[in-house]
């Protein structure tokens, strides 16, 4: 363990994660497979103990079927579509503490591609869109959350795995999608 510029903080300094059978099965089968690939696209790191991860970071947390998403904003926050994660198909934006994003399991870091924006960009998208409601599990979720702060793209990897492994509920999700949608037009996300 190693001491971050030498001040009193304790942190500690990660490694990729390994690739033995002592990896948990989400991150070798899930989260950051595509389907015929046998590597990770993600570079995931186990946060340790009470350490803080870079702010502006995409946070993961394995929930029951789905990894949960994050934007680590500094003093111990989170921002994250509260949705799913809190028991509901519905949800706020909400900026909590990170044993509340953890909700009592393990959290890590997400490092992909580059990032679009600087890290105060980051936080300042993610705590811009704080209060939304207008979570969609297929359309709007806490990972398409992210990769729109990251990034600038609204994109869900799980959903696109979930509907290109499975054509019939592809098919039927879309056919409930276009009636929900006749139904109620919500407005686009505007640019911020």
């Amino acid at each position: 363990m190693k001491r971050a510029g030498g001040g009193s903080s304790r942190r500690v300094t990660l490694k990729p994660l390994p690739t033995s059978s002592r990896v948990p099965d989400w991150v070798r089968h899930g989260a950051g497979l595509a389907a015929n690939e046998r590597r990770p696209q993600h570079l995931d790191t186990l946060l340790v103990g009470r350490e803080e991860p870079e702010t502006g970071s995409h946070l993961v947390s394995p929930r029951r079927g789905y990894m949960h998403h994050g934007i680590y904003v500094g003093e111990g926050k989170v921002v994250h579509y509260a949705g799913l994660a809190s028991g509901k198909f519905r949800g706020r934006i909400v900026e909590v503490s990170l044993a509340q994003f953890a909700d009592g399991r393990s959290v890590w870091t997400r490092n992909s591609h580059l990032p679009a924006f600087a890290p105060q960009e980051v936080i300042r998208r993610a705590r811009a869109r704080v209060g939304e409601n207008r979570y969609r599990i297929l359309r709007n979720n806490c990972e398409h959350f992210c990769e729109w702060c990251l990034r600038g793209e609204s994109r869900s990897y799980q959903v696109e795995r979930f509907l290109a492994a499975r054509p019939v509920v592809r098919h039927m999700f879309g056919l409930i999608s276009s009636v929900a949608g006749s139904r109620s037009r919500p407005t686009s996300l505007q640019a911020i």
